[in-house]
This record gives structure tokens, C-alpha cells and sequence, in this order.
């Protein structure tokens, strides 16, 4: 399963780099980065930076989530084959790089001057949220990937608790939002996403820190 993974991840890492080979004559000499909240271009950057950017941040990503559990000292010891961590890293690679293509392919096609829904974007960023919400309960105590608060890092009961319940929050959240945008509007959805964001980095700050605390008080 490892092995298919990796070779999929590697897949969606080499498809924007054989899309520029292949369009690099007919695309224009400036490229649309950002848009705004109705969906209307607001930025533009030369195509070679421009283009460049989304296939090399996700390189860069992923080497990073390869060599960053073995630099881990909460993880370096915990990563043999009784481990969950290197299947749920290499699901949530896998994940990172596909959305990084979706942006990377919304460039290409405004470019190459073809219209869009904002909502292709939005969909791409829930679905992101509902797969990592999903993995976040597997994920072991570490130092660069899951919901790293003082408290969590701390104790590893409050980790799981933490994650546990915040992985459930984010992953119906998400399917809930995916439902909404039937009726609501693509701004009011994009509000909607950047709120629910907010409240869930708000709540895994003050949860982590009742339930340390509790536990501290228990054992006090």
C-alpha cells in the first residue's frame, strides 16, 4: 500500500512539470497567482515565477514530510513497522500534493484563458480538511504535523484527546461546508471556511489547555 502511495505521490509531483513542458510556448508571458474573493484575478506574476511556484512549494513540502519524522525525537523511536505513522504520512502526502495540483492546474487554465468556479478551489480545500481530519486521530505525538499546542506537545494524553476529537470536528465540518455550498453563495462558503477555521484553531488552543489542566488537577 506504501509502495502504490509513493508512487502516486511521485505521479502527482512530475504531472505539473511534464503539463509546463508541454504548454510552456503557448502560455502567456504573465501568469494570474491570486484571486480575489469574487473570484476575479487580482494578481498576476511572470509565468516562469508564477508557474514555478505551486510544483516546487509541493517538492519542497513533501521532502520535508519524508525527512522530518526522522528527525523527530518524540517520533525517531516510534517509527518501525508497528508504526501507523509512515501509512498516515504518506496518505496526507498524497493529499498535500494532489491539492497543490488542483492550484497549480487552476493557473493553467485561467492562463491559457478558459473561466472557472471559485468553488473548484473550495471544494479542493474542504476536501483537504476532511482528509486530514480523518487521519488526525492516527497521528503519534510530534513536533511538526497535527494540532501542536503546549499542551498537547506536553502530555501525550491530552495529544490524543485533542486530536481525537478535533479530527471528527474537522472532517464532518468539512462535509458539512461541501453540503452548504448548494446554498449559499461562493463568497459566503469562502467566509463560512475561513471562520470555521478560526473557531477550530481557538478551540484546540483553549481544549488542549482544560484538558492538561485536568488532568494535572487529577493527579494533584
Amino acid at each position: 500500500m506504501k509502495s502504490k502511495l509513493l508512487w502516486l505521490e511521485i505521479l502527482l509531483l512530475l504531472a505539473p512539470f511534464a503539463a509546463l513542458a508541454l504548454l510552456w510556448s503557448a502560455l502567456p508571458d504573465r501568469v494570474p497567482v491570486h484571486w480575489n474573493l469574487h473570484n476575479e484575478i487580482d494578481r498576476w506574476e511572470p509565468k516562469g515565477f508564477g508557474l514555478l511556484f505551486p510544483p516546487l512549494l509541493a517538492v519542497g513540502m513533501l521532502l520535508l514530510l519524508h525527512v522530518l519524522p526522522r528527525l523527530d525525537p518524540k517520533l525517531r523511536q516510534r517509527m518501525g513497522d508497528e508504526s501507523r505513522m509512515p501509512a498516515v504520512l504518506a496518505v496526507l502526502r498524497v493529499a498535500i500534493a494532489a491539492f497543490l495540483l488542483v492550484v497549480f492546474s487552476i493557473q493553467i487554465f485561467a492562463a491559457l484563458g478558459y473561466n472557472f468556479s471559485g468553488r473548484i478551489l473550495l471544494d479542493a480545500c474542504l476536501i483537504l480538511f476532511a482528509v486530514l481530519g480523518n487521519y488526525l486521530t492516527a497521528l503519534q505525538p510530534n513536533y511538526f504535523v497535527g494540532i501542536r499546542t503546549p499542551w498537547t506537545l506536553e502530555n501525550a494524553d491530552t495529544w490524543r484527546a485533542t486530536h481525537r476529537l478535533g479530527g471528527r470536528l474537522m472532517f464532518f465540518g468539512s462535509i458539512v461546508l461541501l453540503l452548504l455550498q448548494f446554498l449559499l453563495s461562493e463568497t459566503a462558503c469562502l467566509v463560512a471556511l475561513l471562520v470555521a477555521v478560526s473557531a477550530l484553531v481557538i478551540w484546540a488552543f483553549w481544549y488542549s489547555w482544560q484538558h492538561f489542566h485536568a488532568l494535572e488537577s487529577e493527579a494533584g
